[in-house]
């Protein structure tokens, strides 16, 4: 890419369902309250590609929005969330209580780790990368969105910034958090924002 390439990463809004839970495979829609957070995070944006997580919760919103914007959408099957296996749908204190030990563990984001029946995060974090570098192969400058999961997010944070997995629950990731960062082949990436406006509330 001779010229930088600005992508923004917005994650989902509010979904239907319990919140603050596992959520990985499962594919709930988003809320009306979803849909307008993540319409306000992008208030008079402009982008020059859209892509997105094939679950429903990034999906529907990012083609509607591409298609107002008059430019197509890729799916990116490879940008869907962590399979959370057997822990999908319970909250972390759930977790925590039924096995204190492999919740512990699994907070440390080691490569080898993994939810109960699920996805190991080396494995998944090859695949996110994976398909970073493919979605931006082709790129050459201009404004890029990618709508995707708050674990996808942290992957990136991870690589972008070169944290250790051990501080990537540091970065906290609400509902329509986004991060924006430039890219110009030859040089370290830079982190331009993180969560501009999100609401913590």
């Amino acid at each position: 890419m001779a010229e930088p390439v600005r992508v923004t990463v917005l994650r989902h809004g509010e979904v239907a369902g319990p919140a603050h839970v596992f959520r990985g495979r499962s594919d709930p829609p988003l809320t009306a309250r979803g849909s307008e957070q993540m319409r306000a995070a992008l208030a008079d944006r402009r982008f020059d590609a859209v892509a997105t997580s094939p679950l429903l919760r990034c999906r529907a919103f990012a083609e509607a929005f591409a298609a107002e914007q008059g430019i197509a959408c890729r799916v990116l099957a490879d940008m869907r969330e962590l399979d959370f296996g057997d822990w999908e749908g319970l909250s972390g204190a759930e977790v925590a209580e039924r096995d204190p030990a492999a919740y512990q563990r699994f907070r440390s984001r080691c490569d080898d780790c993994a939810a109960s029946g699920g996805e190991r995060i080396g494995d998944f974090r090859r695949r996110v990368l994976a398909a970073w570098q493919d979605w931006l192969a082709d790129a050459a400058g201009g404004q890029r969105l990618l709508i995707t999961h708050a674990g996808v997010m942290r992957i990136l944070l991870q690589q972008v910034l070169k944290l250790p997995a051990s501080g990537l629950y540091r970065i906290a990731l609400p509902e329509a958090a986004q991060f924006q960062v430039s890219l110009l082949a030859g040089e370290a990436p830079i982190l331009l924002s993180l969560n501009p406006c999100a609401d913590f509330s």
